[in-house]
């Protein structure tokens, strides 16, 4: 016995495992070094900003290298010798050698829709992403029509913030596409 409570005591379960049973769950689960934590269910306003971005991609992309994924396919990476592993929003992976049935590791573009759990997207997120090397922009986008927010940052501009965007257009330079402001909240 480790002389810990079992409700502290923390089973560590393997990459491998972890991977198996997201293929049974029903809910979904980001991994971190070993422990699993559940997802929660996103808002009908964030469903629909994830939607008409990955639509937009997916029209763009077609016939070229790179694939759109909309959060079914988990993004893995490692940080400090730890396996981390997230679904994010919306992922265009471009390097055919990154092939994985059921992750990838090396997008070219990461795009989250602000859930209630803002600092987990703007922070945690955010720092753990700059790590991969593949990354050339990070894309954060509010759900909320009423306020419109999309805000890029690139490798290029040292992953500084650039121009937070309310209305009009912005580029995803990664990619080559400009979108309006206004197409991502369209019902």
């Amino acid at each position: 016995m480790s002389g810990q409570p079992a409700e502290q005591r923390r089973e560590y379960l393997t990459v491998e495992a972890y991977l198996e049973g997201e293929r049974h769950s029903e809910v979904r689960h980001e991994y971190f070094d070993g422990e699993v934590f559940a997802m929660a269910g996103a808002s009908q306003e964030h469903e629909l900003v994830a939607l008409n971005l990955a639509a937009a991609l997916h029209s763009h992309l077609k016939a070229k290298p790179c694939r759109v994924f909309k959060d079914g396919i988990k993004l893995r990476l490692q940080a400090m010798g730890r396996d981390l592993f997230y679904y994010p929003d919306i992922m265009v992976a471009c390097d055919p050698a990154d092939a994985h049935r059921y992750y990838r590791e090396k997008p070219k573009l990461l795009i989250e829709v602000l859930s209630e759990n803002e600092n987990k997207d703007l922070i945690e997120k955010f720092f753990a992403y700059q790590r991969l090397a593949s990354l050339e922009e990070y894309v954060v986008v509010t759900p909320d029509p009423a306020r419109p927010e999309v805000r890029i940052f690139r490798r290029a501009e040292g992953w500084e913030p650039g121009k937070i965007h309310h209305e009009g257009e912005f580029t995803l330079h990664s990619v080559g596409l400009t979108l309006k402001v206004s197409d991502l909240y369209a019902t």
